[in-house]
């Protein structure tokens, strides 16, 4: 048996009928008809034949395209149900990979209402697709019916989906049934006829008995199915003397199975029964670890011919699970014995389903006796997917102080889904139990990824090599690395930052964690847009773009942070166009994202001469608290201050940078304080300050910070008729270190000193700036403040759509308007392998891996 991932395998095979089972022809009628409906329910009790029906029809008709789960009571959890369902769709769709890896990195449940229509939409639909969901009665979860819902009401014609089920579905079925795309089976409509009844007797379970004794089966049974089978094994055992006086229409069936089944077999029997009753799935390899003293053919073969409720799952593989009516009699014994006898047993479980490679099972195992410190190790050593966030969050908070390094990692899942109301609840209580531990120090400050109250005061930035020293799982000490990297960055330590990014990125490549590959990016391009590496900044961009399509929940980030470096460009309507991405994605819940995108929108609405807009903006902010951290205020504060409006603010900024305990020694705050020192008198202050940020930044070379301090001394110096060889001088070196990343917001920001500077001396500078520096300035200065530069800024995106062949670019435009494979072929008129070659074209010349990244790019290109 291949063990890769056993137990999804056991819950993606239909059960195997039993042999001779009955040809329900009226029932087959009725299923038969499916292609006509969108949803069948087939709602009875345990026992009434609901799976064997199903499986039955689905072998005498041959159905192709049938894929069936077996759910279980942790289905009834969005991440969880959806893993399972686009796992048994996978070969079924084009581009499997993409689906299952956009779900495994979905951190966000909300997120599931976009994806549901791209999974869809990736499903081939030449053919008819039965999906049949059994036991669907454990689902009750109101979100995940919601999203249940969503499918069913976006589901292509050709996708029927079949509920068998105990209870009727909590789902929104009554659109479906007035459109008559409905099919409803319940319990009356299961029950065997009594020819059927006789020939499940006789045919299928080989009953030999008399025609009375027959027929009194017949009538006590009243059609369930499972009474005629629970009659038979009695039968079996020497008893059907004593079933007269049982009322099996009222299922007493624990008292009947124990006094008319389950006392008639062996002490051996009944020892196995009880024992494998907490197991879900088993075979000979399994009961050979778990019950080693029990040889299993011999004990299988007797328990299978007494017809006992055991469903063959897998026959060529051996695989076992014990019907429902069977299943929870038995769980009902083993519950009985000693708490020392129950544990071992899961133990013993647990410890055999990690070692056949099937976490998931060892985890449930570990659940039931909540035995959460094994619980939190063997999560840290799964997959960081979606599906490994749904048993993180089964594990209590209170829980999580035993683990360190799961307590870390629980803390950056939370993040990752942008739940920051979880992240505070999760911070305090780390802080508040586990300030003693060594590692603590490092995680320490993590409140930063969703609060602007950072206590910078409290303790140093931990050196990379001690944290790299810490007993923590790699990615964890990623995730701190990256905390840390963001410290040195935001107090201008850039290059320092760097190096920690590397360690992280590091881990990235080694793991494939896709957040942190996502985290370190973002990161970096912060960094390098600071330093004024803007060509570098849109290199980092391109590849977290090639990322959103697997962390849709973090694609706010990406728009805000690519959106601020072009309007650093001036590239304003590029710069709009993400901020507009960004307003129809945004969840306003997330206060650090909704906050990012408020102060770039209010940036950009001060560029384009949008005062009503900005006003609105800035009276919003005001109230915020991260308003009072000058770190996040001094960015957007410096427009209008400089234009001379609200002057309490600059008091108010002058105030907090001078006193407050959270200082940052950031450039940004210096270049708004230096500016503010000026405009109340105190000149000699502000060009001695200025004069230490210039030198600073020079000998950083941060090319952004030298075009800013170099220009804001010269609007210094204009004011005070200062040296005009000077003043020139510092505008030949801030336009030279400015025009290769094409920085060209600071001239807009100081464009009455610039432009008096350039007029005055535009003869000399054609002279002293190169070409190119000449030709940039002028250009930057001649830039309508509402569209931006005239010439439109180059984007390597728009040169490798121009690299596609026109029948490629053909294929990426159907790609962007949803088609399918097979779609794009019959309108194209060309075969389905030439379009997956061109596809692979396209992926080649984009440089990316999956749809979702090439129909960006070409969307991106579309706004130049």
């Amino acid at each position: 048996m291949d063990y890769t991932q056993p137990f999804r395998s056991v819950k993606h095979k239909m059960p195997a009928p039993r042999k001779n089972y009955l040809i329900r022809a009226q029932l087959f009628g009725q299923l038969e008809q499916l292609s006509d409906y969108r949803v069948a329910v087939i709602k009875a009790g345990a026992g009434c034949g609901k799976t064997t029906l199903m499986s039955s029809f689905a072998i005498e008709r041959g159905i192709k395209n049938l894929k069936w789960i077996t759910l279980d009571e942790h289905a009834n959890q969005a991440f969880v149900f959806w893993n399972y369902l686009i796992n048994s769709l996978s070969d079924l769709m084009d581009e499997q990979i993409d689906c299952q890896q956009l779900l495994d990195s979905n951190m966000q449940q909300e997120m599931l209402f976009q994806m549901i229509p791209y999974f869809l939409s990736r499903l081939k639909n030449d053919e008819e697709i039965v999906l049949v969901l059994d036991e669907f009665q454990i689902v009750s979860d109101h979100f995940l019916v919601s999203t249940i819902d969503y499918f069913i009401e976006n589901m292509p014609d050709q996708f029927h989906l079949v509920l068998l089920t105990r209870e009727m579905p909590p789902l929104y079925l009554g659109q479906l049934a007035i459109e008559n795309k409905l099919l409803l089976i319940e319990e009356d409509d299961i029950r065997l006829t009594q020819k059927e009844s006789r020939d499940f007797l006789v045919k299928t379970l080989q009953l030999k008995k008399d025609e009375a004794e027959i027929s009194a089966m017949i009538q006590l049974s009243e059609g369930w199915i499972g009474g005629l089978q629970l009659l038979a094994i009695s039968e079996k055992q020497g008893n059907l003397s004593a079933i007269g006086s049982m009322k099996l229409s009222e299922r007493v069936l624990s008292d009947y199975l124990t006094k008319e089944i389950f006392g008639y077999l062996s002490e051996d029997e009944q020892q196995f029964l009880i024992e494998t009753a907490v197991l879900r799935y088993f075979n000979k390899d399994i009961c050979e670890m778990y019950l080693p003293q029990t040889p299993f053919i011999p004990m299988m073969e007797a328990i299978l011919l007494k017809n006992l409720f055991v469903i063959n799952i897998d026959e060529a593989a051996g695989i076992y699970r014990y019907h429902a009516i069977l299943a929870e009699y038995l769980k009902g014994l083993f519950e009985k014995q000693e708490q020392t006898i129950k544990y071992e047993r899961h133990q013993l479980a647990a410890t055999i389903y990690e070692k056949i490679g099937d976490q998931e099972e060892c985890l449930y195992h570990l659940f039931e006796i909540k035995a959460y410190e094994q619980i939190m190790g063997l999560i840290l050593k799964m997959p960081q997917t979606a599906l490994t966030f749904s048993y993180l969050m089964k594990v209590p908070l209170a829980e999580i102080g035993k683990n360190p390094d799961f307590a870390y990692q629980y803390f950056f899942y939370y993040y990752a889904s942008v739940d920051e109301t979880a992240c505070k609840e999760i911070y305090t209580f780390i802080k508040t139990n586990l300030k003693t531990e060594q590692s603590f120090e490092a995680f320490r400050r993590s409140n930063l990824f969703y609060s602007s109250d950072w206590d910078f005061r409290t303790s140093e930035i931990l050196p990379l090599e001690a944290i790299q020293k810490l007993p923590l799982n790699p990615i964890t000490i990623a995730f701190l690395l990256i905390k840390e990297a963001y410290f040195l960055y935001a107090n201008s330590q850039f290059h320092q930052a760097i190096d920690y990014l590397e360690v992280a990125e590091a881990v990235y490549q080694k793991t494939g964690n896709i957040y942190i590959g996502f985290f370190v990016r973002t990161e970096k391009a912060q960094i390098y847009e600071d330093l004024g590496e803007l060509n570098r900044c849109q290199e980092l961009y391109q590849d977290v773009e090639k990322m959103i399509g697997q962390v849709k929940s973090l694609c706010c980030s990406y728009y805000i942070g690519i959106a601020g470096v072009y309007i650093r460009q001036l590239a304003l309507e590029q710069a709009f166009e993400m901020l507009e991405n960004t307003r129809k994605m945004i969840n306003h819940q997330s206060t650090s994202i909704f906050r990012a995108y408020q102060y770039t929108l209010a940036e950009y609405y001060y560029i384009t001469g949008e005062d009503d807009k900005t006003e609105k903006l800035l009276m919003a902010v005001i109230g915020q608290e991260a308003f009072e951290n000058s770190y996040f205020s001094a960015r957007l504060l410096r427009y209008p201050i400089y234009r001379g409006q609200h002057p309490e603010l600059a008091r108010r900024f002058a105030e907090i940078y001078e006193s407050s305990d959270d200082f940052v020694d950031n450039m940004d705050c210096e270049l708004l304080y230096i500016s503010i020192q000026f405009e109340q008198g105190n000149r000699e202050q502000a060009f001695q300050l200025v004069e230490n940020l210039i030198a600073k930044a020079r000998k950083m070379q941060n090319k952004l910070k030298i075009v800013e301090g170099d220009l804001l001394k010269l609007r210094l110096l204009l004011a005070t008729n200062g040296d005009q060889r000077v003043i020139r001088n510092l505008f030949i070196e801030a336009v030279t270190y400015a025009t290769e990343n094409c920085v060209a917001n600071p001239f807009w920001f100081e464009r009455n000193a610039v432009v008096t500077v350039f007029k005055e001396g535009k003869t000399a500078f054609k002279k002293e700036l190169s070409e190119e520096a000449f030709s940039f300035i002028t250009k930057v200065l001649a830039a309508d403040p509402k569209l931006g530069l005239h010439e439109k800024m180059s984007d390597p995106a728009k040169k490798q759509i121009n690299a596609l062949t026109e029948r490629e670019k053909e294929v990426l435009d159907e790609l962007a308007a949803g088609g399918t494979n097979l779609q794009i072929a019959e309108k194209l008129c060309v075969s389905l392998a030439t379009v997956k070659t061109h596809i692979n074209n396209i992926y080649s010349k984009l440089e990316v891996n999956n749809r979702v990244a090439a129909v960006n790019k070409l969307n991106r290109e579309s706004h130049f």
